[in-house]
């Protein structure tokens, strides 16, 4: 390359072996030189529908590469002092129609949540100043409300944001690393539990007709989640085939879920029912559910007052009530149940979705009857 003296405040023209145009050349605050071109010839000609001679495009050239730095300058400023709220914003925009419509959601919380620990002051502050210290805190104020997978999740939304702006190069690390959440202690922790069979045939003979549906529909796709469940469409049906068509929302996994007979013919005669109602319920097997706000508590109330599971949790801070039994425990219902019935591990993992045994190992929920069952049968138990 051989370097113009030409230059202004820190701004040079160069010219490029490689290149027909004047290279324009400045430096950053932060002492990092920058190369654009400026789309000016060498040797001059056209440019911008005027024709320039050679020294006049040299002088242009200069003109345009003060232009392009002064725009750089601003930009860079700009991101150098990007606030936190700024951040958190422009992540949620690049994360639209990439993520699921709850996993988008939550994420959007935890960022409010954050913001809102920071105060309005610091949140408007520039995001390079967030420190590990205050990721700490921050971790040891949520652990005084709510559990450790809920601390956990968020600070992995978090580690997230501040990881895109360390590969923008808006920040020198990222503050989350290095940061643990400290576990549960005995009283906090969750205990879910499979349904059984008796408690299955209560729900779909006793919930509300949605929710009723809502059952039959999880556990004829075997055990898929309430998020899945709440966007089935009828189109997702292949009647002629016999199977239920799925990408899940959660892994982006891709289904075919055979039907059995009696889900089938349940689907078939309720498909006939809503082609004839029109509108939504025929694009929705669950048009109602998908509008409710909680659908999750809304489903766990509904088997608490019909006398199911077990409640408890709450205590100090925010932390929440939980209820042995919720929705997502029919997918640990039918683990359970088709272990209980022979069907292998790799089959069972098929059915259900899991890509890993260890995952998978978390639902198998036996009751106490099925493992008594299951010791009955061998006859080392009963000689």
């Amino acid at each position: 390359m051989k370097r113009d003296c030409l230059s202004l405040v820190g701004v040079s023209v160069t010219q490029d072996a490689k290149s027909p145009f004047w290279v324009a050349q400045w430096s950053l605050s932060n002492g990092a030189r920058v190369k654009r071109s400026t789309k000016v010839p060498v040797e001059g000609g056209l440019f911008q529908g005027e024709r320039l001679s050679k020294v006049q495009a040299r002088k242009r050239a200069l003109l345009v590469a003060q232009e392009l730095a002064a725009a750089a300058q601003v930009e860079a400023e700009r991101q150098d002092n990007l606030s936190v709220r700024e951040l958190f914003d422009t992540v949620l925009k690049g994360k639209l129609g990439r993520l699921s419509v709850a996993t988008y959601a939550n994420a959007r919380t935890t960022y409010a949540q954050f913001c809102g620990w920071l105060g309005a002051c610091r949140a408007a502050s520039p995001a390079r100043l967030v420190t590990r210290a205050d990721i700490k805190l921050w971790v040891t104020d949520r652990r005084a409300e709510v559990r450790c997978k809920t601390v956990q999740h968020g600070l992995y939304v978090l580690r997230a944001a501040f990881n895109w702006a360390l590969d923008a190069e808006l920040i020198a690390r990222n503050p989350c690393d290095r940061v643990s959440v400290p576990p549960d202690s005995k009283d906090e922790r969750v205990v879910h539990e499979a349904f059984s069979q008796e408690e299955v045939q209560i729900l779909v003979e006793k919930l509300p007709d949605e929710w009723a549906a809502a059952v039959r529909c999880c556990l004829g796709t075997f055990g898929q989640r309430l998020g899945d469940i709440r966007q089935l469409r009828w189109d997702q049906f292949d009647w002629e085939r016999r199977v239920v068509n799925m990408t899940t929302g959660k892994t982006g996994r891709r289904l075919q879920q055979p039907m059995l007979a009696g889900f089938y013919e349940w689907a078939r005669a309720r498909f006939e029912w809503a082609q004839g109602q029109g509108g939504d319920a025929a694009v929705w097997v669950l048009p109602r559910l998908r509008v409710h706000s909680n659908p999750s508590q809304e489903f766990t109330q509904l088997v608490r007052l019909h006398g199911i599971g077990l409640q408890s949790g709450g205590g100090q801070g925010k932390r929440r009530t939980w209820h042995s039994k919720t929705f997502h425990c029919l997918r640990s219902t039918v683990v359970t149940m088709l272990h209980a019935n022979g069907v292998s591990q790799g089959m069972a993992m098929e059915l259900v979705g899991h890509d890993s045994p260890e995952v998978h190992a978390v639902y198998l929920r036996p009751t106490a009857e099925q493992l008594r069952e299951a010791a009955e049968r061998l006859s080392l138990m009963s000689a």
